[in-house]
């Protein structure tokens, strides 16, 4: 059976069993995969995180007994809503205004069905794009070129220099992107901005599906060599201190936004970790018994006391936009996750040091750029104890993430021996680390 039919699978049982308490660990066994993984790849194949999915669904389906006459409060807690406060606050987020002002408005029917085959079959030509773009007061010549085919259902295509059209079903996710944007935007951090329609709406939107036309942001992502040129303590610090930045606006929006919660350290022991084990021994590389007793003793003592907060989940060097010698932007939100804060400049790091081999003595040059990034992050948002001793064993999580993820996936070899050589070398080198 293909992917998209066991998912497929998935999507049906949760329409059946949408007012009933859905069980994440007993989804991911349907499929046949890990918590962890089973998340990503839903991501990937519906184009939204699993909970907004189901907040979606449920909200559609409710509003369609409401308008057919049952009562309000009832209806939201037969599906699973604790308050009519948690209704209302869920169905703005997807509708953009209240449950009465949609009902009196507007004809509602019967949510369709989902089909992921069905979604995956979107194709527009030139010509019904450029009928598309006529909703925004841009030159109807400028050249379209094609970005991106992401999870069946999320297309993206550059129109000329200066914007991105892009087009999903997570109209809910789409909501939460413009509040990412607006805050980021008051905050001097750049994000692709959506551009007002002719009639001054934020997207347009044709039965399930939206269409938004963002602005890319002025900038670039600098080069391995200018990340490990001779000022590069002072670079790594720029990316933390962005980051910092970042963090402050996320957190301070956090009741607005809605994305998965994820538990680093179940992630790691009950999956990473083993496959890292023997991953490592199969490739005839193995970590002694003691890397993984301590990190699953030491780090389970810090778990709990580490600040968690919605991070980017995905700031590697490429995501971190450039204009001249200052961040100006980040890019890629579309796997953020609420997770322990210090993740996010631990991977930034790390991305950075998986450009190392690339560089003439760039192992021995990273602890430089590490230092600067946490610096960085520090001065912005300052780390606690418990953060400060947690920051190696964040980062061996996500080495062994890496490592566990690539596994199997012929097309990234390469990449997949680059991760076991760095979590060798940082396990070696853990006490030239400094993080102070």
């Amino acid at each position: 059976m293909e992917t998209i039919d066991i998912f497929q699978k998935v999507i049906d049982y949760i329409e059946e069993n949408l007012k009933t308490e859905l069980n994440i660990e007993e989804l991911a066994a349907m499929a046949g995969f890990s918590t962890y993984h089973f998340m990503h790849v839903f991501g990937d194949m519906v184009g939204m995180p699993l909970y907004a999915y189901i907040t979606k669904r449920r909200v559609k389906n409710a509003i369609y007994e409401i308008y057919k006459g049952s009562k309000l409060i009832d209806t939201a807690l037969l599906y699973g809503f604790d308050t009519h406060a948690g209704f209302f606050k869920a169905f703005k987020r997807e509708y953009g205004c209240s449950p009465s002002k949609y009902i009196k408005s507007t004809l509602v029917c019967k949510p369709d069905l989902v089909n992921l085959r069905r979604e995956a079959k979107l194709m527009l030509t030139q010509t019904q794009l450029r009928q598309i773009l006529l909703n925004w007061n841009i030159d109807s010549k400028t050249e379209i070129k094609e970005v991106y085919f992401f999870g069946g259902n999320i297309k993206a295509w550059n129109i000329g220099e200066q914007y991105v059209l892009k087009t999903g079903m997570d109209i809910s996710g789409l909501r939460t992107h413009i509040l990412f944007a607006e805050a980021l935007s008051k905050e001097g951090i750049n994000s692709a901005y959506q551009v007002k329609t002719r009639d001054g709406k934020d997207f347009i939107q044709d039965g399930e599906r939206f269409y938004v036309l963002l602005n890319r942001i002025e900038g670039r992502y600098l080069t391995p060599e200018e990340r490990y040129s001779y000022d590069r303590e002072l670079t790594g610090e720029k990316y933390g201190i962005a980051i910092g930045k970042l963090h402050k606006v996320l957190k301070s929006h956090e009741d607005n936004l809605e994305v998965n919660d994820t538990n680093l350290y179940d992630v790691v022991t009950k999956w990473a970790m083993p496959e890292t084990k023997r991953i490592m021994e199969q490739w005839n590389c193995p970590l002694p018994e003691e890397f993984y007793n301590e990190y699953t003793a030491n780090f389970g003592r810090l778990y709990d006391k580490l600040p968690k907060q919605i991070i980017h989940r995905n700031p590697n060097p490429t995501n971190v936009i450039f204009n001249g010698n200052d961040v100006s932007g980040f890019i890629d939100f579309d796997i953020s996750e609420k997770n322990v804060r210090i993740f996010d400049p631990c991977y930034c790091a790390t991305g950075i040091l998986s450009e190392a081999a690339e560089i003439t003595g760039g192992y021995e040059k990273w602890p430089e750029i590490l230092k600067g990034v946490i610096k960085g992050y520090d001065s912005i948002c300052s780390l606690s104890t418990e953060e400060k001793q947690a920051l190696i064993y964040v980062i061996y999580s996500i080495q062994m993430i890496f490592i566990a993820y690539l596994n199997g996936h012929d097309d990234e070899k390469a990449a997949a021996m680059e991760n076991r050589k760095m979590l060798i070398w940082i396990w070696k080198n853990a006490d030239k680390l400094s993080f102070e």
